[in-house]
């Protein structure tokens, strides 16, 4: 009888190289699949709002290069709520001779619109109103508004809407 000075068999030592080679196939896998710590940071800005006759009317004060399809509107007026993209709803203008501008860049200084559907009097004081779902700015509420990035979901810039 004769006693072995091997400690551990092959077969075990085969298993241990797989196993390490599954985790660090998984590891590099997760980072180049995008599971590392990627977030997007959303572009931050100053943006001030106006209530007119008819719309509300943003300027970009100061901040970041935005583009107003990669943007969501959010109104807010007491407890009712109403969002607008800015795909579709919101509409960039020329300060100066006011139509509207097919491209969706906004710079410093530029100026975006959100027509009203309605002037609000279907509520007591309302001033101003969208339909599909109802929302209506009222002089008795602080109407609050705020500009959300599409893809990462933050806040670019938030305020009162000054009536």
């Amino acid at each position: 009888m004769t006693l072995k000075d091997e400690a551990v068999s092959p077969v075990i030592g085969v298993m241990l190289m797989i196993v390490v080679t599954v985790i660090v196939a998984a590891v590099v896998s997760a980072f180049a699949g995008g599971y590392a710590n990627d977030d997007k940071k959303a572009p931050t800005a100053v943006i001030s709002c106006k209530a007119l006759p008819d719309g509300l009317l943003f300027t970009v004060e100061s901040g970041e290069y935005l583009e107003l399809i990669d943007c969501n509107l959010i109104l807010k007026n007491g407890e009712d709520t109403r969002r607008f993209t800015g795909a579709t709803e919101l509409h960039k203008v020329d300060p100066i001779v006011w139509p509207e501008i097919t491209d969706f860049e906004l710079n410093v200084g530029n100026q975006f619109y959100l027509e009203a559907d309605n002037d609000g009097r279907a509520v007591e004081g309302g001033y101003m109103g969208w339909t599909d779902p109802d929302f209506y700015l009222t002089r008795d509420e602080i109407g609050t508004y705020r500009i959300i990035d599409r893809e990462s979901g933050q806040t670019i810039s938030a305020g009162v809407i000054k009536a």
